[in-house]
């Protein structure tokens, strides 16, 4: 199973993406062009719209079109402080998405380190990626391989459940 792109619904479902979300998980191949025509679509509903929302919203998403330059001219640049907040909010959707296809995984916890890797090394992650010391006391030693898995499983599922408050 291929982790992106990740299904629209899917990310609809978890958090309310802005502009500069949408921008950034294009950029990175997270999305395809249906989620910035569906919410272009959208914000003509409000009445409230800008010409490239307009013209976005005419696109078809199922054909290939390039929709770089309306989302460049909708959201231009990103504040300093913006680009960790949606790196974090994609790093919930990307683990939330490989949470429930874990079962497609021969070892998720592989993937999650790669994750891990692409997101050069959040520490609200450390403590379900395998090769990263305990930081709360715990001693793997005295454990066996299952329950250190079981226990890395459960802490990135007590991640997601925390940032789902987070973001929806």
């Amino acid at each position: 199973m291929n982790l992106y792109p990740i299904p629209a619904d899917f990310i609809n479902e978890k958090v309310n993406l802005s502009w500069c979300d949408i921008k950034w998980g294009y950029e990175n191949n997270l999305l395809t062009s249906e989620i910035p025509i569906k919410k272009a679509e959208n914000s003509l509903l409000t009445e409230n719209y800008t010409n490239a929302e307009l013209e976005l919203s005419f696109l078809i998403p199922t054909e290939s079109n390039d929709i770089s330059s309306f989302i460049y001219e909708l959201c231009p640049n990103f504040k300093e402080d913006e680009y960790e907040t949606i790196s974090q909010k994609w790093l919930y959707v990307i683990l939330s998405w490989l949470w429930l296809n874990r079962e497609s995984f021969e070892d998720p916890l592989d993937e999650v380190e790669s994750i891990y890797t692409d997101f050069d090394c959040p520490a609200e992650m450390d403590n379900f990626i395998k090769y990263m010391p305990p930081t709360d006391g715990y001693n793997p030693s005295l454990y066996s391989y299952a329950e250190n898995i079981n226990r890395l499983m459960k802490n990135w599922e007590n991640y997601l459940q925390k940032s789902a408050l987070k973001y929806k």
